[in-house]
């Protein structure tokens, strides 16, 4: 099964929520790959003007909350069989959190897991994430995940846009299970 995994990457694009623009961000590619039982590697591509948008400074790795508050990448993953899922968010300071959930925004409790490694580059027309995540104990023994990735941009000028493999609601709503359109 593990030599099946590793073949499995998916490459996609974010869209950004209608009711959040974001003009200094062009576009956002992301590729996800589930490299065994237990690991997800997901990179996170922004190209567009990276001055005007607010990214944290590196810090030290470290579990904090509300980072959806700033300028994040997230990733939700749920089990076809299971309302339960898990919210991952990712800051390019290298601060993260991690969720579980019973079932759609209920049930809300941090979530037992290994931290995530992150690793951030930017130039002047390009924000790049790397994160390798190691998934929670009970999402190892599926075969298929279903996967949301998703991403929140901060701009200089104090807006946030909201950007998504899918979008299904008048509000951004990543925690919509209808967006975790991703198998892996």
């Amino acid at each position: 099964m593990i030599s099946s995994l590793k073949a499995s990457i998916r490459h996609a694009s974010l869209r950004c929520h209608p009711a959040s623009l974001c003009e200094p961000v062009r576009e956002i590619r992301v590729a996800a790959q589930r490299l065994s039982e237990s690991e997800l590697k997901i990179s996170y591509q922004l190209l567009g003007e990276v001055s005007s948008i607010i990214i944290p400074d590196l810090s030290h790795p470290s579990r904090r909350d509300e980072l959806w508050r700033h300028t994040c990448a997230e990733v939700f993953i749920g089990a076809p069989e299971s309302e339960a899922y898990f919210e991952f968010n990712f800051s390019p300071s290298a601060q993260w959190a991690a969720y579980e959930f019973t079932s759609y925004r209920q049930g809300m409790r941090a979530a037992d897991c290994i931290a995530p490694q992150i690793v951030t580059t930017r130039s002047e027309h390009e924000l790049l994430m790397t994160v390798m995540v190691s998934l929670p104990v009970q999402l190892e023994s599926f075969a298929r995940l279903q996967i949301g990735i998703s991403m929140v941009i901060e701009e200089s000028v104090g807006q946030c846009s909201y950007w998504a493999l899918q979008h299904d609601a008048d509000r951004p709503d990543f925690h919509n299970r209808d967006g975790f359109v991703l198998n892996l």
